[in-house]
């Protein structure tokens, strides 16, 4: 194989014609003539327009492309929020939940129960209604008070007890 690449790469000894060397070294179009020189030059400028082409081409598949890829990151910046908004109403219907279950009032719930999760919620809603306890009502202590031993007596019966000894 790297027989043949030196073979390739070997110059001509000298069995080509002297115009053909001579415009190898010089500009191709002189060796074509007039048609060939007119063919070259329209090559060339169609090449040129065909390149200005392909890259006004490309831009515009670029600003697409820009254009698809912020409607989805706008799409996606949206699912996002609307899922974060979903996450924190269910979070606000366990927590009122919760408080609801335990008799805390909606303003405690919103102080207290700060938990990220129902069990945390939950763990919470328990330890504030236990500092939470209003005792009940105390039973009256009959021992305190003052003791009336005498019978009671109505309010006409007194007065006619006292008008009894002065008359």
């Amino acid at each position: 194989m790297s027989e043949q690449v030196q073979d390739t790469q070997q110059e001509p000894v000298g069995d080509e014609p002297k115009d053909v060397k001579d415009s190898t070294q010089g500009d191709p179009g002189e060796a074509l003539g007039d048609a060939g020189k007119k063919a070259l030059v329209a090559e060339r400028e169609a090449r040129k327009q065909a390149e200005r082409q392909a890259a006004e081409y490309k831009k515009q598949l670029d600003d697409a492309a820009k254009a698809n890829m912020s409607d989805l990151e706008r799409a996606q910046a949206e699912a996002k929020a609307a899922a974060e908004r979903a996450a924190a109403a269910e979070r606000d219907v366990q927590r009122y939940r919760i408080a609801a279950k335990h008799g805390i009032s909606d303003a405690d719930a919103d102080l207290f129960l700060t938990g990220a999760d129902e069990a945390a919620m939950t763990a919470q809603a328990e330890r504030y209604a236990e500092l939470n306890k209003t005792p009940a009502t105390p039973r009256p202590d009959p021992s305190q008070g003052s003791k009336d031993t005498q019978q009671t007596t109505s309010p006409a019966q007194a007065f006619a007890a006292a008008f009894k000894g002065r008359i």
